[in-house]
């Protein structure tokens, strides 16, 4: 299920949280890359929020690194 980007879901993202978000390097990513997919330039994977993110349960969706790997189906 595609996951659509809002505000409401953006308050409650834990991305800006991850080990593997590099907000220093990506400013102006907000989130939700579960809804928005890729952030260019995040390759390594130092640890995924995603299952424990309450966007990712209410929105039913599977999977993880949003960041790297694109949007939810």
């Amino acid at each position: 299920m595609p996951v659509y980007f809002d505000e409401n879901k953006l308050a409650d993202c834990l991305c800006e949280d991850c080990p593997t978000y590099l907000k220093a390097t990506f400013p102006k990513a907000e989130g939700v890359f579960c809804a928005v997919g890729r952030e260019g330039g995040i390759y390594d994977r130092k640890g995924c929020l995603c299952k424990h993110c309450s966007v990712y349960e209410s929105c039913g969706i599977s999977g993880s690194y949003f960041c790297i790997d694109g949007p939810a189906d």
